[in-house]
């Protein structure tokens, strides 16, 4: 909850609470191009995170051309808040990127503002789809 600042012109009286609008954006992209690490780096709240490790029957499924550190996946949504304002909250819904999980894009997307699409240039063309899907 958020609640308004006070201000003292001469006697005491009661602030009522701000109630903040919020806005909802996903968080979109290919998979392996830094979702769960955008939503985590700016959320002002620790990040819900739904990851697993890549398993072996991901191997011939995901491309981790680029990225072959990476050792775990997003399974369901990674989820922050940035408070811009007072009275202004946005809460960041981070998709999963692998093409096995698209059907909880729709889900997703209901009640969204908009959308961020992150795209990782050694990988271009992963991010075309989800440019589609919001167009």
């Amino acid at each position: 909850m958020a609640f308004g600042r006070s201000s003292r012109t001469g006697a005491m009286h009661a602030v009522s609470p701000v109630e903040p609008l919020t806005l909802k954006i996903l968080v979109a992209g290919g998979f392996g191009v830094g979702k769960t690490t955008l939503v985590s780096a700016v959320s002002e709240i620790r990040p819900l995170r739904t990851e697993e490790l890549l398993s072996e029957p991901g191997v011939g499924i995901d491309d981790t051309g680029g990225v072959e550190g990476k050792s775990t996946t997003t399974v369901a949504m990674d989820f922050g808040r940035i408070t811009l304002r007072e009275d202004l909250v946005l809460y960041l819904f981070g998709t999963p990127g692998q093409d096995r999980f698209w059907f909880l894009w729709d889900e997703l997307a209901q009640g969204a503002l908009g959308a961020v699409v992150l795209a990782d240039t050694r990988r271009l063309a992963d991010c075309f789809a989800a440019v589609d899907y919001f167009e």
